[in-house]
């Protein structure tokens, strides 16, 4: 019984040692959790049922149509895509986004708003655009903000795209993706933390508010504050409200914090 007893204590011991996060709640992250996260996460593969080829073809013959700026092609065709399968989001997530680019805002959210309840988990950026696009119609946001803010990750040029974030920030406060940019964008840890700390303080929409807090963990770990940081992220990964790729980010994260 004795030797027993030594076996199980020395295995819980040895578990524990490998314990990287643990909360109140009982949820733990171990090494073995985390040994395989690369902090991406696959949109086009989004469940493990198989896509109709014919929707596929459409699919990809409206994202190069929509790359040569031929935008009502491209709507046609991901239309099609969308009746032979209308539970896939990814091409109702390309429509809303052409409509995006033609300027039809009501039409972009109204597909935006079909991605979310189709993938509520998040899918790439809907989260954040329907916050803006919600933002922009209640009137919370001026109209077009949201192309605005599209030019940072369309240009190139490092002082353009700060140039565009610390113009939102100051025209347009409440925004919480412009700091989150600006955040990204600036090189003096305590403006960037700075930055950090308004945009969480915006009501942010949920993904926004993921990479926020992974962006603030990252500085708290620089900081020589490890256990702060690793706190936070494994907070956000349990949390109800966190995206698919802000708990894939945050994973991701939290694995390269704890090995150094």
């Amino acid at each position: 019984m004795l030797a027993s007893c030594n076996t199980t204590t020395d295995k819980a011991n040895s578990e524990n040692k490998h314990i990287i996060f643990k909360d109140g709640a009982g949820h733990t992250l171990t090494k073995d959790d985390l040994a395989n996260v690369t902090g991406e996460v696959n949109y086009e593969i989004m469940s493990d049922r198989s896509i109709d080829a014919r929707a596929q073809t459409l699919h990809n013959e409206a994202r190069e149509l929509g790359q040569a700026g031929k935008y009502d092609e491209a709507i046609a065709k991901l239309q099609e895509a969308i009746k032979i399968d209308s539970t896939w989001a990814y091409p109702i997530y390309d429509l809303a986004y052409t409509y995006l680019l033609k300027g039809d805002y009501e039409n972009a959210l109204k597909f935006y708003k079909k991605t979310d309840e189709l993938e509520p988990g998040g899918f790439f950026t809907s989260k954040t655009e329907l916050y803006a696009l919600e933002g922009e119609k209640s009137g919370k946001f001026p109209k077009g903000l949201y192309i605005d803010y599209m030019q940072i990750e369309w240009t190139d040029d490092a002082n353009k795209k700060l140039e565009i974030a610390r113009a939102i920030t100051q025209n347009t406060p409440e925004f919480a993706p412009a700091w989150k940019e600006l955040a990204n964008l600036l090189e003096d840890k305590t403006e960037r933390l700075q930055a950090i700390e308004q945009g969480l303080s915006k009501e942010p929409d949920a993904e926004t508010k993921g990479i926020l807090l992974v962006n603030k963990a990252l500085l708290l770990n620089e900081n020589g504050k490890k256990e702060e940081a690793k706190q936070l992220l494994g907070t956000l990964i349990f949390s109800p409200d966190a995206t698919k790729g802000n708990i894939e980010i945050a994973k991701f994260t939290l694995k390269s914090i704890s090995e150094k």
